[in-house]
């Protein structure tokens, strides 16, 4: 039997260790869904955000995110489009409220920039904190999503997140003189592809 020269062997115990890649992504619009959910006295609500960006640079092997060394995510505010429970739009006038409570034309975008990594599970489910800025308001929140390498390399991340509107100094939108309030309460649902 012939032995093995050592870069051989070498080869071989490299080509055998996991590899790592580094992929710094964009967030894809059109394969990309933010939704922002409430209530108010009348019914439920919801906001489709329909133009956002994105980047993402992530560490991953195979199909496994090792590490996520940065996100940020941008919202504009006057894109925000009120939903029927149809699918279809309501008038303009819901989303004009919306944007008034957000002070659109001062702050005419929301921003996410991950803060920090706490884990990353076998799973993919990410714990991380976040700087969410809102009507020019910043805050640190802890997030919680899920991350998958898809088969093409892409990266999907998912998750919702729950806060007060009031946390961000925003009084909750209020329509027909008053007599409509939306409840303080509302929760962000993502779907993110960054490709």
């Amino acid at each position: 039997m012939r032995r093995m020269n050592f870069r051989t062997l070498l080869c071989m115990c490299l080509l055998s260790l996991p590899i790592l890649v580094n992929a710094q992504q964009k967030l894809s619009p059109n394969e990309s869904k933010v939704m922002v959910n409430g209530t108010s006295t009348l019914h439920d609500w919801r906001c489709k955000v329909e133009q956002l960006s994105g980047n993402l640079d992530v560490e991953k092997s195979g199909t496994t995110i090792k590490s996520i060394k940065l996100m940020d995510v941008t919202m504009i505010v006057k894109s925000m489009k009120s939903l029927k429970e149809d699918g279809k739009y309501y008038d303009s006038g819901m989303d004009k409220n919306v944007y008034k409570a957000l002070d659109a034309d001062k702050n005419p975008q929301i921003t996410f920039v991950l803060k920090k990594i706490n884990s990353i599970g076998a799973n993919g489910e990410v714990n991380a904190i976040a700087t969410v800025k809102i009507a020019g308001v910043a805050k640190d929140l802890p997030v919680v999503g899920v991350a998958k390498v898809l088969p093409n390399g892409s990266v999907k991340i998912t998750g919702k997140k729950a806060f007060k509107m009031t946390d961000f100094k925003v009084d909750p939108p209020k329509a027909m003189l008053g007599a409509i309030k939306t409840g303080d309460d509302i929760t962000v649902d993502f779907d993110l592809l960054f490709k």
